[in-house]
């Protein structure tokens, strides 16, 4: 990787997901396809997310590249390497959440279809697929390609990587709580 936090960022997305992807692993189908209530996710509709969030950045990162004789032209102007957490922003200004546009919405039709194996390996692939289309970025290019994103303060290619570390890690500290309770009742359920 060219871009040294680049690089850190992606080390990031890889530190969290070692430690929180494994509880998912002992999950059943139904646990992981299981929604505490009407309208709220799975733990398997969060992860099918994170994949379709993933899906995008790779494919608005394809068209972004078309400012890369713009960004060299600017490589010596100072960037930002670093992003807040806009998703903590938002929820602290508005008092929600974020809503995910339609097209991050994870369909109806993928409950039960795949298994948590399967799940991973699509995130994995698709983290994989992103890496290689931005390894040979240097930094100070890749700190003046810009992404279109008025929520976000149109960040930078690095502060897009670190973004989706933020936003991996909002979502899996939700699905720890909604693991710690599944695992709960279902020691409830072996004691009845």
């Amino acid at each position: 990787m060219k871009s040294n936090s680049i690089a850190n960022h992606f080390h990031t997305l890889q530190e969290q997901r070692s430690h929180y992807l494994p509880c998912i692993q002992s999950l059943s189908q139904e646990q992981l396809w299981h929604s505490e209530k009407e309208g709220k996710w799975s733990i398997g509709e969060h992860f099918y997310h994170l994949y379709l969030i993933l899906k995008m950045l790779k494919t608005a990162t394809k068209y972004s590249l078309l400012l890369t004789p713009y960004a060299k032209m600017r490589r010596n102007k100072p960037f930002a390497t670093e992003i807040h957490n806009v998703y903590e922003e938002f929820k602290n200004r508005k008092g929600r959440g974020m809503r995910a546009p339609g097209i991050l919405v994870p369909p109806a039709k993928i409950r039960f279809t795949l298994n948590s194996d399967e799940i991973e390996q699509l995130l994995v692939n698709e983290t994989n697929a992103l890496k290689e289309l931005v390894k040979d970025i240097e930094e100070d290019i890749a700190g003046h390609i810009v992404f279109p994103d008025p929520l976000a303060h149109y960040p930078n290619l690095i502060q897009s990587i670190q973004l989706l570390a933020i936003h991996e890690m909002h979502h899996f500290k939700i699905m720890e709580g909604q693991y710690k309770r599944l695992v709960t009742s279902s020691k409830l359920e072996v004691v009845k």
